[in-house]
């Protein structure tokens, strides 16, 4: 199975290829006061205007301005696509080896690592969208 690689802050994560819709660059989003802090603001998409998400803020960090290595992951989640701010997307992996996320790990990121992968130059994070994307609905 082939992962997609991608970076927010200094963390690795990654996600199956096939729970990707595609990648774009980084387009126009329109921000709403007073809104949920993890959804970014609105884009059209698809002909269709979509709530983007800042992943960044979705798993707690902060914030940041946008770069030139900034995309949107698109997920389907539900009946739609889910568009993700990451802040690079890297490459296209296939991993060696995966372990269960240590307690501390499942703790501060409330379950969101289905596993942790590994390869022979680093390990990512692999996010369980149903988690991560989950809890955005709730909230």
């Amino acid at each position: 199975m082939q992962y997609i690689n991608f970076s927010v802050g200094d963390q690795i994560f990654a996600l199956r290829i096939d729970q990707v819709h595609e990648i774009i660059r980084m387009v126009e989003v329109t921000t709403v006061p007073f809104g949920s802090p993890e959804i970014r603001g609105f884009a059209s998409l698809y002909g269709k205007v979509v709530s983007v998400v800042s992943l960044r803020v979705l798993l707690g960090m902060p914030e940041k301005e946008d770069t030139s290595s900034t995309r949107i992951i698109v997920v389907p989640y539900k009946n739609g696509y889910v568009p993700l701010i990451v802040d690079m997307v890297d490459s296209v992996v296939t991993y060696d080896r995966f372990e269960e996320p240590a307690e501390e790990h499942r703790r501060f990121m409330l379950g969101v690592f289905d596993k942790i992968g590994f390869c022979a130059d680093h390990r990512a994070g692999i996010l369980n969208l149903d988690v991560l994307l989950g809890s955005l609905v709730r909230s």
